[in-house]
């Protein structure tokens, strides 16, 4: 008796390897269906005379049957001709051994190939399954069904990598296309999908396949330009999830978009750090000492009328509001936009740059040290400029062009000189830097600009979480101390 189980879109003869793919197929009762052939042997027992003139009432059902009948057996198969017409449809089918035929002339004598060719795997064989449709339409009659190979079958463990076996599922397709979104790398979605099913035993289609698929979901979603796409994105959401998004982007002579600023309802109302990258990001800390994120924006390039564009958008977006401290990594472009653009904030460089910075001008360890302790202590003004001398005067730098400029601004990183200024903490760009590390795994030629902004949501989202979670747990323990008062 070929018996067969049933389980979602999943059809596999019972007792089979692990190694067998499954196939989509209609979800009726294929027990009752091959009672009705009157097959009482396993499928890789069957014989020409098991099948031909043997009838069953859908195409579909045939095409299971034999796939079934080819796993059971070890092989792999593919459909060879197919005939239809506009009074009857489809009328007959024949799948054939993977392996049937040969490879055509032109492909053997071709000496301008632009691809390694690929192997050779057709070796003329003869075994195949033919049906035919009735002349009523109401069944579908085996013709000719041929069992003999003219080659050696691949053992049961290789069976799951021919191609009949492999199929990427709808339902698979969609965990896919999810994981995307999230911003898995396909690598990683492969090893997460194998970890879920079991082993690629249990997949039912291999590495390669996730490629292909994920490559082609990307193409059935590419728009005519890339910056249209992200435009469209972007009024899909102000029409849908977030009317109060604010997005503002400028083009060149061109007609072509180079910078764009973005930035969340929430962002707005938490509104002290850019960076010098095309990808300026505008952070801070919330009331849980927790990194938020104010805005961000895409630059075309890292000059000063780039950064003043952004910092009078951020400005515009927050009704004219500046921030009161502001700390990078000392980019000149951004100095200069940020004293044209935020007046009045104190302009903070910072700390980590600075000691990286001076390690690799000067190249002593004891100058970095010394340097350090100008950096982050406290000394009343009169004693900091006498350290200052000491320490030109030790390592010979009165000439210095590197400590010549550093002391010009030293009002912008000497402890001495902001102590007066509340920083929240911050002093160096790390919180900005952590924020950038994620965002920058998908900041490239290879991924829409549309995508990217998804990504930059996602990260937003997980951060309003967390600010969410924080203030729960707030609420929580005013209430229990309450209590216990």
């Amino acid at each position: 008796m070929c018996t067969v189980n049933i389980e979602s879109d999943k059809c596999t003869p019972n007792a089979q390897d692990d190694a067998t793919a499954p196939t989509e197929v209609s979800s009726y009762d294929w027990l009752s269906k091959v009672d009705m052939l009157d097959l009482q042997k396993h499928p890789a027992d069957f014989e020409t005379c098991d099948a031909v003139g043997k009838e069953l009432p859908l195409l579909e059902m045939w095409e299971c049957f034999y796939n079934i009948y080819s796993r059971s057996v070890g092989f792999g198969i593919r459909i060879h001709t197919t005939s239809n017409n506009e009074s009857r449809g489809v009328w007959q089918r024949e799948w054939v051994c993977a392996r049937q035929g040969f490879r055509r002339e032109k492909f053997l004598c071709a000496a301008d190939h632009k691809q390694r060719p690929r192997d050779f795997t057709r070796c003329g064989c003869t075994t195949c399954f033919h049906v035919l449709k009735s002349m009523s339409g109401n069944s579908w009659k085996v013709q000719r069904f041929d069992t003999n190979h003219n080659h050696v079958l691949p053992v049961q463990q290789h069976l799951q990598f021919l191609r009949s076996n492999r199929k990427v599922m709808s339902s698979q397709a969609s965990q896919i296309h999810t994981y995307k979104y999230v911003g898995l790398q396909t690598c990683d979605i492969v090893n997460l999908m194998v970890q879920l099913a079991g082993g690629f035993k249990r997949l039912g289609f291999t590495k390669k396949d996730t490629y292909n698929k994920a490559v082609t979901m990307h193409h059935a979603e590419t728009v005519e330009t890339d910056s249209k796409g992200l435009l469209g994105y972007l009024a899909s959401k102000i029409n849908s999830t977030d009317p109060t998004l604010y997005a503002k982007y400028a083009i060149d002579e061109e007609d072509r978009l180079c910078h764009i600023f973005l930035s969340h309802s929430g962002c707005q109302r938490d509104y002290i750090n850019t960076s010098n990258k095309p990808l300026v990001m505008f952070v801070g800390i919330n009331n849980h000492f927790r990194t938020c994120v104010f805005g961000f924006a895409l630059l075309l390039n890292e000059k000063i009328e780039s950064y003043k564009w952004v910092l009078e958008t951020f400005l515009d977006c927050m009704h004219s509001r500046q921030p009161t401290v502001v700390v990078t990594d000392g980019d000149a472009a951004m100095k200069t936009a940020i004293i044209l653009c935020f007046p009045n904030s104190t302009h903070r460089l910072c700390r980590w740059h600075l000691s990286t910075n001076a390690t690799s001008n000067i190249k002593s360890l004891d100058f970095t040290k010394a340097f350090r302790k100008l950096l982050y202590n406290y000394y009343n003004v009169p004693q900091w400029y006498e350290r200052w001398d000491a320490l030109l005067d030790k390592f010979k730098l009165h000439d210095n062009a590197w400590a010549g400029t550093t002391y010009e601004q030293r009002f912008h990183w000497a402890e001495t000189f902001l102590k007066t200024h509340f920083f929240g903490g911050m002093s160096t760009t790390q919180r900005c830097e952590l924020i950038n590390s994620y965002i920058k795994r998908f900041l490239n030629c290879k991924i829409p600009l549309r995508d990217f902004i998804r990504h930059v949501d996602i990260a937003q989202r997980n951060i309003r979480e967390s600010e969410r979670h924080d203030d729960c747990w707030i609420v929580i323990s005013c209430y229990s101390h309450n209590a216990t008062e």
